[in-house]
């Protein structure tokens, strides 16, 4: 294309501001494409144009928020001199109203996002104010997290002020004593620690915000083990300085005495009597 999509609709508007104009835009009559395709290359004003050009406009255009709230609207359409030609059915204002159904492809592809409505600084403005119009309630919690005891000053009898930059912002604190003192004690007591101060987004201050209805809660940080002496070899046994004596050796079993030196009649086989020999 010879030039961008919004600098051609803005063209458009100005050759047929009965019909199309950015803020407030009007139904198109069913077949103005073919109509307006027919005049590329052709109305001075849209010499420079193919139809293939025209016809991407045109999807732009009818793609745009403002356009699909008209038709949601309802009410008659209109030709390119602007006059009524048509009426916008129920179905096409149901079709209006009914969320856009995400075109599939890579979201990167130059024809998904030359396809996608392209809204100008008023229609986000106006976008933006519409949605604020249907906020629904919620409720808001800032947690602030420290890590070491914040400088203090007296901010009555009962509290004690402080501030803190978080994320390029001042957070400026009234605590009351006693959790102050929470503060105090974890710093005094732990080698690490750290602190959530719960709150609600309270008045606006030059730079930051003050934090209000504060909770806290304080945990002590463990130091991670190092990791080198928890994998570090065990060390060897060191050998005994003087060598252990042998154990002494088992001492031998007595002898059993036979029959024969017991002075007992030895007995055959056959049971018969062998007459003792003399040694």
């Amino acid at each position: 294309m010879p030039q961008d999509t919004n600098t051609i609709i803005d063209r458009l508007c100005k050759l047929f501001p009965a019909t199309f104009d950015r803020q407030t835009p009007k139904p198109l009559k069913i077949g103005v494409g073919p109509e307006l395709l027919a005049l590329a290359g052709v109305h001075p004003a849209l010499a420079d144009l193919s139809p293939a050009d025209l016809r991407q406009v045109i999807k732009v255009y009818t793609r745009r928020f403002r356009y699909r709230q008209a038709l949601a609207a309802g009410g008659p359409r209109y030709d390119l001199d602007g006059q009524p030609a048509g009426e916008v059915t129920p179905e096409q204002q149901a079709q209006a109203q009914a969320p856009r159904k995400k075109t599939a492809g890579p979201p990167s592809s130059l024809a998904s996002s030359a396809a996608a409505p392209v809204l100008s600084p008023e229609e986000r403005h106006a976008l933006l104010k519409d949605v604020i119009a249907m906020a629904i309630p919620g409720k808001l919690d800032v947690t602030l997290k420290i890590h070491q005891l914040p400088q203090a000053k007296p901010a009555s009898s009962g509290t004690m002020l402080f501030a803190v930059e978080a994320d390029g912002r001042v957070v400026v604190v009234e605590m009351r004593n006693k959790q102050w003192n929470m503060l105090k004690n974890a710093a005094e007591s732990y080698p690490q620690w750290v602190a959530a101060i719960t709150g609600k987004l309270g008045e606006a201050i030059d730079g930051g915000f003050r934090l209000e209805k504060l909770g806290i809660q304080v945990f002590e940080k463990k130091a991670k083990p190092d990791t080198d002496t928890a994998t570090a070899p065990a060390p060897a046994t060191a050998e005994p300085a003087v060598a252990s004596a042998p154990a002494p050796a088992p001492a031998p079993a007595p002898a059993l005495k036979t029959a024969s030196a017991l002075g007992y009649t030895k007995m055959t086989l056959k049971g018969r009597v062998t007459p003792k020999t003399e040694a």
